[in-house]
């Protein structure tokens, strides 16, 4: 033992001390040098070195390893500070360790100490900074554990004061597990003289971590185990530890990766328990109940546990440590914790307190549901999740469904929310419901679509929906008009519906005149469609944010279609290139539902006299809806614009091949506008029997053509007996003979007919013209 000689006064200083308080750890086999830190700190001249993490992350071993190699190794004072440590205990244990370096020189110092009523600044620390500015050779005191002694007002304040008159040439290190926050530190790093060392300067880098778990721990394991480990543990030592333990008794390397991955408890949890034991109560409250956040900043923070001092006070000394928390931005606006420790205490908290857990995550899903950013929505929905709020999931999703599921990763989140839905929930939920049909639909399921419409009407939805949707009933339809599957007329019919009431500003409105510019084309309605596809791009900026991605691209690609019927290149040209951009700058790049843009390029290039161009391209897309269950013809489309370059490059083979695959997708297909017979005119194929001994437009008289236009509307037969002024038996006689004439068996087959022998151009109403 190390005795400290003791006054007699009854308020002594004497201490008895160990002699291990005055070791540094020893070196251990399994240590792992960590040379570039030892180097800058060697190459550094400053007086303060602080070395702050949690625990586990070898701060004592950093400065052990620096004290072993420097030449002058018994010029080192090492103290190990326990909870004990407090004032004028602190100080004699700096004295016992320096004793055997200055010797005599400590003698007023430790005279200072005896002495009654003994003053500790103007005494012993006095007495002290003059021993060490008498002595020529440099000397190290070394403060390992010094967050121990700092929570004393008194010892705080004597460190500080001490650091602030540390004479040239001398040099203290300490190691801690949070910053020490003296003012005398602030100041040497405004005048270059403190060298800090962190968490993130401590982690084990890859190839750290291969040399302490391959070198030092001698465990077998391949190079893709020790990255999956090293990134697992985002390089804290002591976690790597831990696993390496359970590596030895026998675990499989994927075992345990999983036991991280899930923070289990015995593995991680003492190690938690040791991280926050020098952590005040209220700073302990702020990391538990934050463990529910991925991220946070200041005002998230305050939303969650509330405006009080200890909320600002603890997030304000735990970021500015960057101990526990790491910052995401160089601001130093957004942090994190370590995903272990969060996760353990995540864990902890749902456990032991599950009602808070789920108050605190509806908060934090209210806060970033508010701030309302694409990111900050995918975060509100998890929170709500997390606390099985139905409701406010069911609100959040079906508010942003067209934005969700138009926004590329953010479709295929969609359906995995959806999944974490009860069933029961989902059934009889309109909102859901919707959602439901909504991913359906663009799945290309026509059934499963009208189900979960159908469904929807039972849940006794009333008011609007939470996207603005005046009704479930409006959401329904919106959903009829922006998907077509076969059927353009009865697409086309429900967006008349639609539009008719729906407010600018309605992210359904700027979809469904994409979507129905797209129809409105394979119609064969060009004008029509250019028409709406400029209100689509107009509406765009009515938009509470940047918009749809789909209606960045389809619409530009429906005009420029329209402008090379024209002839008009130079438009075609500027239209069809931006569709591309915003297609390949946007996340549905790699989504079939951008096949418009390869159908609407594929036809620029054609005409460009670049043919060959144009079948790469029409093949790439194809290649990139093969097994896909087209939702609105583009398929079809697309072969169209193959057979017409190979057509261009007098490949009438390939040309016709590509022709009647195309057919073959669109047999029978309720109404596939003008397609079939643009297919035909590309082919070269004959006119089918059946269309040869169809009506041409001079059998049919005026009053048949009157009725076939009023048929390709959306009302009923009685309605077009009343459009047309003429009875209800009357009108049935006129279908009868009209249908006789065409050779067909269906108002649905007499409208597609219509449309192909081109008798709808000039009676039908423009669509655009209704909405003016």
């Amino acid at each position: 033992m190390a005795v400290v000689r003791a006054a007699t006064h009854p308020h002594h200083w004497g201490c008895v001390f160990p002699q291990t308080k005055f070791h540094r750890p020893p070196a251990r086999a399994e240590h792992v040098e960590r040379s570039v830190l030892l180097d800058a700190i060697a190459r550094s001249a400053a007086r303060a070195v602080v070395v702050s993490a949690p625990a586990g992350f070898g701060k004592s071993t950093l400065l052990a390893q620096w004290a072993a190699r420097v030449p002058d190794g018994d010029r080192v004072a090492w103290v190990s500070i326990d909870d004990d440590d407090e004032g004028a205990r602190l100080w004699l244990a700096v004295l016992t360790a320096l004793q055997p370096i200055l010797g005599d020189a400590l003698g007023p110092a430790l005279d200072a100490a005896e002495a009654p009523d003994a003053d500790l600044r103007a005494g012993v620390l006095i007495a002290l900074l003059d021993a060490l500015a008498e002595t020529d050779a440099p000397v190290t005191v070394v403060l390992d554990d010094l967050h121990l002694a700092l929570d004393d007002p008194g010892t705080r304040e004597s460190v500080d004061w001490f650091l602030a008159r540390l004479p040239r040439g001398h040099r203290v290190m300490i190691a801690a597990r949070r910053d020490p926050g003296l003012d005398a530190l602030r100041r040497l790093r405004g005048h270059g003289e403190a060298l800090d060392v962190r968490a993130d300067d401590l982690r084990f880098d890859p190839d750290e971590t291969t040399r302490f778990l391959r070198d030092a721990l001698g465990l077998a394991i391949g190079p893709d185990e020790v990255v999956a480990l090293e990134r697992r543990t985002e390089g804290w030592p002591a976690a790597l530890y831990l696993a390496a333990l359970r590596l030895r008794l026998g675990d499989a390397p994927e075992e345990v990766v999983e036991q991280l991955r899930s923070s289990d408890e015995d593995l991680i949890g003492d190690l938690t328990d040791e991280v926050l034991r020098s952590s005040p109560d209220h700073e302990r409250r702020f990391i538990l109940e934050t463990s529910v956040l991925d991220r946070f900043n200041l005002d998230l923070c305050v939303r969650l546990l509330g405006d009080t001092a200890d909320t600002r006070e603890a997030f304000g000394s735990l970021t500015r440590s960057s101990l526990l928390l790491s910052p995401l931005d160089r601001s130093r606006t957004w942090f994190r914790c370590h995903h272990l420790l969060r996760d353990v205490l995540r864990n902890r908290l749902l456990a032991t307190d599950p009602q808070r857990a789920r108050e605190l995550h509806v908060r934090a899903g209210g806060w970033f549901e508010t701030e309302g950013g694409e990111g900050e929505l995918v975060e509100a929905m998890h929170h709500y999740l997390a606390a099985r709020d139905w409701d406010l999931a069911a609100e959040l999703l079906a508010c942003h469904s067209i934005r969700f599921v138009q926004s590329g990763a953010l479709g295929g989140r969609a359906r995995e929310w959806l999944a974490q839905f009860p069933a029961e929930v989902v059934g009889a939920d309109a909102r859901l419901c919707y959602v439901s049909a909504l991913l359906a639909a663009l799945d290309g399921d026509r059934e499963r679509r009208d189900g979960w419409l159908a469904t929807g009407e039972t849940a006794g939805w009333a008011g609007p929906m939470p996207d603005g949707t005046a009704s479930y009933g409006l959401a329904a339809q919106c959903l009829e008009a922006m998907i077509c599957f076969d059927d353009l007329g009865r697409a086309v019919a429900a967006a008349r519906q639609a539009l008719s009431v729906l407010p600018r500003g309605a992210p359904a409105r700027a979809a469904v005149e994409a979507l129905t510019s797209w129809h409105l084309h394979l119609l064969g309605d060009d004008a029509d469609a250019e028409r709406l596809a400029q209100h689509a791009l107009a509406e765009q900026v009515h938009l509470p944010s940047a918009g749809l991605p789909l209606v960045a691209y389809l619409p530009r690609a429906v005009l420029g279609v329209a402008a090379l019927r024209r002839g008009d290149q130079i438009e075609a040209r500027a239209m069809v290139g931006t569709a591309v951009a915003e297609r390949d700058n946007g996340p549905l790049r790699a989504s079939p539902h951008t096949l418009p843009v390869t159908y609407a390029r594929a036809r620029l290039l054609t005409e460009a006299g670049r043919p060959a161009e144009a079948v790469l391209a029409c093949r790439a897309g194809l290649d990139l809806a093969r097994g896909w269950r087209d939702s609105s013809l583009m398929v079809p489309a697309v072969l169209l614009e193959l057979a017409r370059a190979h057509r261009a490059l007098d490949e009438p083979g390939p040309a016709r091949d590509a022709a009647e695959q195309a057919m073959a997708a669109l047999a029978g297909a309720r109404d596939a506008g003008a397609l079939p017979g643009w297919l035909r005119d590309v082919a070269g194929a004959p006119v089918p029997r059946a269309a040869q001994e169809s009506a041409a437009p001079e059998d049919l008289s005026v009053r048949e053509l009157e009725v076939l236009a009023a048929l390709a509307g959306p009302g009923s037969l009685r309605q077009v007996a009343d459009e047309l002024f003429i009875s209800r038996n009357t009108i049935k006689t006129h279908t009868r003979a009209l249908y006789a004439k065409l050779g067909v068996a269906s108002r649905e087959e007499a409208v597609r007919r219509g449309r192909e022998l081109g008798l709808l151009g000039g009676l039908q109403m423009t669509y655009a013209e209704e909405l003016r």
